[in-house]
Formats: structure tokens, sequence, C-alpha cells
């Protein structure tokens, strides 16, 4: 039996959902939540662990153009995220997103598998979804399109799944019953 572990780096714009997604699938409120952007200021790593893998998820702060030393600083806490992941999750808040825009140059330019997650679909109806899905499907071909609702669970183990079919054969990277980097 081989073991699975390694890097899933979470990006995306402020409240996208990416502290709700990883919380999600660590059973704990790790990462704070709220509808105050940027809430998230440094990387927090939360832990999966399974009987023969490791998931470790990096979540970031949002994306946006910095107005502010704070929002600089930020920013540089997800350049750090391109140099260690193995996969690349981008999450997409479809109630904010209405027009599909660029993916990080350096996440679109990377050969690492990328996930790109369209959250908080049970905002929208069924033909919505598969009207977006389509266009996220034409803009990135080489991404993996997964639709979700990390705050209702939704679809979440499909990702999993999927995630752990991209991550690679390796030794976990820290102890069985570790949750985080953080105390």
């Amino acid at each position: 039996m081989s073991f699975k572990s390694g890097f899933v780096n979470i990006i995306g714009k402020p409240n996208a959902g990416k502290s709700t997604l990883m919380n999600a699938f660590l059973g704990e409120k790790l990462s704070i939540i709220t509808p105050k952007a940027q809430t998230t200021r440094h990387r927090i790593i939360g832990i999966l662990n399974g009987d023969d893998y490791q998931v470790v998820f990096s979540d970031t702060p949002g994306i946006l153009k910095p107005a502010y030393k704070l929002q600089e600083y930020m920013l540089q806490a997800v350049e750090g995220t391109f140099h260690d992941a193995d996969i690349f999750l981008y999450v997409v808040d479809v109630e904010q997103e209405k027009e599909i825009e660029p993916l990080p140059e350096k996440i679109e330019n990377s050969e690492l598998p990328i996930v790109i997650l369209l959250n908080k679909i049970d905002t929208l109806k069924q033909d919505q979804l598969e009207v977006l899905v389509q266009k996220w499907n034409e803009k990135y071909p080489k991404a993996e399109i997964i639709p979700v609702s990390a705050l209702h669970n939704f679809n979440l183990d499909y990702l999993l799944k999927r995630l752990l079919h991209h991550l690679p054969e390796n030794e976990a990277y820290y102890e069985k019953d570790a949750l985080s980097d953080r105390s």
C-alpha cells in the first residue's frame, strides 16, 4: 500500500471561502471565518491525516492589489505558496466573480495540477452552474473545475478524491496526530 502526502495551497480572492473550505476538511475552526475581508493575514497550515495519506492545506490571505503595507505583507505570504505547492487549489466565489478573471501568472504557467473550485454553488440554479463550469473549462482547459459549497460540505468528498489522485507518493511531513503547524 502506498502513502500519499503533499501540499495543497489554497489561493483566491478575499472572502472566496478559502478558510471555510480548510475548516470543513479538518472538522475544526482552525482559520478565522468572517464576512470582513482580509481576516487571514498570514499563511495557516492545516493537516488532514488518513490511513494512507496526509494532505497539508495551506490557507493564504486573499489575493488583491495591495493598497497599504499590511496588504503588501499578506501578498508576500501568498507568493510564498507558489514555491512549495504540489497542487494549486484556486477558490472562486461564484456570487462575486461575474467575469472570469485571469489566474495568477505563476499558477497558470505552472506544470503542477490546478483545481479550480467554484464555491458557493448553493446560490446558483443548475443551468447557471452549467454555463459557469463550461466558461471556466474553456478559459482554463488544463485545470480541473469542481463545483462545491464549502459551507454546506457539498462535493467535498469528491474534491478530496481528486486531490489524493494528484498528490505524489511520499512520506508524511508531520506527525499523524498533527492538525496544524501552529499552536
